[in-house]
């Protein structure tokens, strides 16, 4: 059983990281669309898909990594970033499967991949108690 101190930061993590990619991504759709009001509805669109996608890919990956902790690790970020490359990729694949290998090709996939995976590792990195 996890001590409820080391759950909190696990909850805080997922929590705040949702909220901030869903903040980042949800702000430039709506920059994007010409600021149209209707476009900020997708800050919490993007924020439950983050949900789900890092309560699935980061937060096991989270506690792994937690076995040896370390505050803003870079050996950490990398690992974060080769993970959030993967999970974007398998939700790319699942959204349009007959074009999977075209996400190699949008500069979207890079920037949603290393966005997603240092927000998660600063969140982390924030959270970690020694």
């Amino acid at each position: 059983m996890l001590p409820n101190r080391l759950l909190n930061s696990y909850v805080y993590t997922l929590i705040i990281s949702s909220l901030s990619f869903g903040l980042i991504f949800g702000l430039y759709m709506f920059a994007y669309s010409g600021f149209m009001a209707f476009a900020l509805v997708t800050i919490g669109i993007i924020g439950v898909y983050a949900l789900i996608t890092y309560l699935v890919f980061a937060v096991p990956l989270q506690v792994w990594l937690r076995r040896r902790p370390r505050k803003f690790s870079l050996n950490n970020f990398l690992i974060y970033i080769a993970v959030a490359f993967l999970a974007v990729f398998l939700f790319w694949t699942v959204d349009y499967p007959p074009n999977a290998l075209t996400v190699f090709r949008s500069l979207n996939y890079y920037i949603m991949s290393i966005v997603a995976g240092l927000i998660y590792w600063f969140w982390d990195s924030i959270f970690l108690r020694n």
